[in-house]
């Protein structure tokens, strides 16, 4: 071949690779897997096809991301009000200056304190996050010109020959050329908990999924053992970690229920008061007795009475206090909707591994000498115990349990190692869970290796499908360890391991140890078979492993005598059932997405008490074999989706969503991403997540526990429920406000209250009560209650008459205030009047805060009966009203009077008498409504 291999057209298509045969594949790319590209050739094809990179997503400007804060109808209708006072202001150059600005300041700091709010928390929430980028390795090992270099991943090319080892990130999609005992994980793609073994001489079907390319490595896995040799066949973009990118950068345009109830709410809002305020300005134009300028500030009077300025202010603060509790639980909320968008979930889309298991390889069941035990604990800590068929911990293990715990820390490549966080393993899963298995029962590999000499090892490969160990025991004799999957190892077999010695294995023990080995597959446990075998000195060489050479070398593998069975899984994460049952409770349902085999789903499911009668598994070929309306007609009974890939994933989030479920979707792979993008909030896993599914995530759970999921849906609910009760304060509070400026605008001897006095109201005095609502403890049985109707209001049913019995209370309360001290007919006494309804309108929202806790239960029954933060917020806004009035420098500015004392007992009087007015129409209604249930019930 020549030195400068011709350039291809175009690069091969990913989708072909897998199965296209090594001799036409090298061909197509021009590539000579001896000598690889030359560095001429390679610079060619690196400037025609582009870097070996993602797409980096552009970031949004600073200033982009601050703008969006305004973009709500309630806080431009806000800054439309703050203009119209600055005209105002600007006019009157006889008045102090805080007199003429008081209320264009109020306003501009309520909305820049909102805007302030919520992109501080974002960005907060933005800088704990990584890139999408680092998902890909930087450096990798590639041979051009005959000569293996270390290299930059992002200069290679298609074409290009790279070499892989254990411990190597993969820098892009290859082809095998050569591989040796080589596994990748590849559970961020596709999701799988076990490594991957590769095979670059297996027949590969064209349409096989992703899991099942046996001959292929992508971008971002890592290898887990073994080396290889592979062809470059897609970088960058077009590798599959870039496809998977390209689904997870499509822009976002659905928002979140709550971003959409509260932009219909202020929009409704906004028509309701340019509605009234044009036809009080209307009424006065047609009326003509009065300057235009003078009406349009009495109309934005009307508007700023009308709207609750404080709300997008509570909003964010509620939400962000939210976001708090959250992050203290373990849960980092990246948007500030979102917090409360989980308590509104309908369906949970749980990614079983990492998520609801622990993705540690566990051995849960071993079958030695024909005697089965149990084994306890989770993960790779050793903590744990060997149960016996009668449930006691095996003190003195038996010669073949004894026998098995050995060959099995012999027949490893791995270790354990102790973190501050935990144990993790050094090497294989599989062979970590084995080294956990022995050290819980007294033979841990530092026991075991100290009095072992390892002289060979046959490492496993894809032909013989089994790994063997030659060691020196104590008093030197050689014996070979072995182990493998059960229908390879046991035809191997002469004899078994009994209590007694080895025993000659007849048909019968072999139909056994097939049924034992059936039995734990069928549970979904991963089983392995283990042998040993007692060598002479002519047995095996001491030159390294040449199986070409010396058919000896091998023979150590025939005769072998059983020892045992391990089976292993990755268990449910501790908590991961109870938090389900909870959901169940909570009537949110919880279904399994995996890349995993069906049966291993099932299986997990069944432990977790996900799978219920009548349920149903679908596969991700089933999958493929259904239209959109035949997998909505059978959505309701699946309860689990195995082997599906990051496609299928998005397919069945988007049949939810078509279903009308508020779908949450947690996962921690590269394959989740884009699933984790489409669903109304996106989980990832903060410990074992990849940046990429984090990215694509709306919140993050640091600790990887299923439990604190549905944590956040506790604190979603209660949040729901605190920003409707605070929107009812505000609400039937300034229902108050609205009608006094409506009546007084007819009532040309009463003088209106100031713009400066009802954003006072509004922002000073209703401000605390209203944040203290937001963060009223969550009541005991909301998660024993079906989540919120994915169409329900902001204002609950019966809430509008409510509002309308509240306001015209208020408002009748005011009027009494003018009225008691205008029957002089002096103009300073109706300024006297009304500063006693300013202070009247700003005292009584407070105490009608305690009502707000609930439409429907008395004050008196509900538990905490004062809680302290409304007791606090009520106790500091009637102290900050009271300087209104007492300070004369605040008089001059609010327009307040020294009040005498039969003011002080009217006011006192009409203030608290809120209390017994909304609980006599509490107790109207729940009478109402028991007469409607016995009826009903009758």
């Amino acid at each position: 071949m020549a030195d400068d291999p011709p350039a291809v057209d175009k690069p091969i298509v990913g989708s072909k690779a897998h199965s296209e045969p090594i001799r036409a594949l090298l061909d197509r790319l021009g590539t000579d897997p001896a000598s690889g590209l030359s560095e001429t050739e390679a610079a060619a094809r690196l400037a025609r096809d582009g870097s070996n990179e993602l797409p980096r997503a552009r970031p949004k400007p600073v200033i982009y991301r601050f703008a969006l804060q305004f973009a709500n109808p309630i806080v431009l209708t806000l800054l439309v009000a703050a203009a119209i006072a600055l005209v105002d202001a600007v006019g009157r150059r006889d008045a102090p200056f805080l007199v003429r600005f008081g209320d264009t300041l109020a306003i501009a700091l309520i909305v820049a304190l909102n805007a302030v709010l919520g992109f501080v928390q974002e960005q907060r929430a933005e800088t704990a996050l990584a890139a999408l980028e680092r998902m890909q390795a930087p450096h990798a090992t590639v041979l051009r010109d005959r000569r293996t270099r270390l290299v930059s991943a992002s200069i290679l090319t298609v074409g290009d020959v790279v070499e892989l080892t254990a411990g190597d990130i993969v820098p892009a999609d290859a082809r095998l050329l050569q591989a040796s005992d080589l596994e990748v994980d590849e559970s961020t793609l596709t999701g799988e908990s076990m490594p991957a073994l590769k095979d670059a001489g297996a027949e590969v079907l064209e349409a096989a999924p992703l899991g099942d390319r046996t001959t292929m490595v992508f971008v971002g896995t890592s290898v887990v053992r073994g080396q290889a040799r592979a062809l470059v066949v897609q970088t960058g973009e077009r590798s599959e970690l870039g496809r998977l990118s390209r689904l997870v950068g499509r822009e976002r345009t659905e928002k979140a229920p709550l971003e959409q109830k509260l932009e219909t709410f202020g929009t409704r809002v906004l028509i309701a008061c340019i509605a009234l305020s044009g036809l009080l300005f209307a009424r006065g134009m047609l009326g003509g007795h009065r300057h235009w300028h003078a009406l349009l500030l009495e109309a934005a009077s009307l508007a700023v009475a009308a709207i609750p300025e404080g709300l997008p202010a509570i909003t964010t603060i509620t939400l962000a206090l939210g976001m708090q509790r959250m992050a203290k639980k373990g849960a980092i909320v990246r948007k500030l909707p979102a917090v409360e968008t989980l308590g509104a979930a309908t369906v949970i889309c749980a990614d079983k591994t990492g998520t609801l298991t622990q993705n540690q390889m566990t051995v849960r069941e071993v079958v030695a000498g024909r005697r089965r035990y149990r084994v306890t604990g989770t993960g790779y800590d050793p903590t744990g115990a060997i149960l016996d068929e009668d449930g006691q911990g095996v003190l003195a293990p038996t010669r073949a349990l004894r026998e098995l715990l050995e060959s099995i820390v012999l027949c490893n490549r791995a270790t354990l190692q102790k973190l501050p966080h935990g144990w993790c393993v050094q090497g294989d899963p599989t062979e970590g869970a084995l080294l956990t298995l022995a050290a819980k029962g007294g033979a841990s590999q530092d026991i075991v290796s100290s009095s072992h000499a390892v002289v060979r090892e046959f490492p496993f490969d894809s032909d013989r499908k089994r790994m063997t160990v030659v060691a020196v025991d104590p008093v030197g004799v050689r014996v070979a360890h072995t182990k493998g999957s059960a229908d390879v190892l046991v035809p191997l077999c002469a004899s078994y391991e009994s209590d007694s010695g080895p025993t000659p294995l007849d048909d019968d023990t072999r139909r056994s140890i097939a049924a034992e080995a059936d039995r734990m597959s069928r549970g979904a446990l991963r089983v392995l078979a283990v042998a040993r075998r007692q060598l002479s000195s002519t047995d095996v060489s001491k030159d390294p492993p040449n199986p070409g050479r010396d058919k000896r070398e091998l023979d150590v593998e025939n005769r072998l005598t059983f020892v045992g069975l391990v089976g292993m899984m990755d268990p449910p994460r501790p908590g991961a059932k109870e938090a389900i049952h909870q959901c169940d409770e909570a009537h949110v349902r919880v279904v399994m997405i995996t890349g995993d085999h069906k049966l291993t789903a099932i299986a997990i499911a069944e432990e977790l008490g996900l799978w219920t009668s009548g349920a149903l598994a679908m596969t991700g070929p089933e999958l493929e074999l259904l239209s959109d309306e035949e997998l909505d007609a059978t959505l309701d009974r699946i309860r689990v989706f195995g082997r599906v890939s990051a496609e299928q994933k998005l397919r069945i989030v988007e049949a939810f969503k078509r279903a009308g479920e508020i779908v949450a979707m947690t996962g921690d792979g590269v394959n989740d991403a884009p699933a984790l993008r489409a669903a109304h909030i996106g989980v990832a896993m903060g410990q074992g997540g990849t940046d990429v599914a984090r990215e694509a995530a709306d919140m993050i759970v640091a600790d990887d526990n299923f439990a604190t999921i549905v944590d956040a849906v506790r604190e979603g609910r209660a949040i729901w429920r605190n920003i409707q009760k605070f929107i009812f304060f505000l609400l039937s509070s300034n229902a108050g406000l609205l009608a006094l400026v409506f009546i007084v605008s007819f009532l040309t001897r009463l003088p209106p209250l100031t713009p400066l006095m009802i954003l006072w109201i509004n922002l000073v005095t209703n401000g605390l009560p209203a944040l203290a609502l937001g963060i009223d403890p969550p009541e005991p049985t909301q998660m024993r209650e079906p989540p919120r109707d994915r169409v329900a209001s902001l204002v609950r049913p019966g809430d509008w008459l409510r509002m309308t019995y509240v306001g015209a209370w208020m408002c009748g309360c005011a009027l009494v205030c003018y009225d008691w001290v205008f029957r002089g007919g002096t103009p300073g006494t109706a300024h006297h009047g009304r500063a006693l309804a300013f202070s009247l309108l700003a005292l009584s929202p407070l105490l009608h805060a305690l009502n707000c806790r609930s439409a429907t239960a008395s004050i008196f029954t509900m538990r905490p009966r004062l809680p302290l933060a409304l007791i606090a917020a009520i106790v500091v806004s009637g102290a900050t009203q009271l300087i209104t009035v007492v300070n004369p420098a605040m008089r001059a500015v609010f327009r307040t009077f020294p009040m005498s004392l039969s003011d002080w007992v009217l006011l006192g009087l009409l203030t608290t008498s809120i209390i017994p007015a909304v609980e006599l129409l509490k107790a109207a209604e729940r009478l109402f409504s028991g007469i409607s249930a016995r009826k009903r019930h009758n």
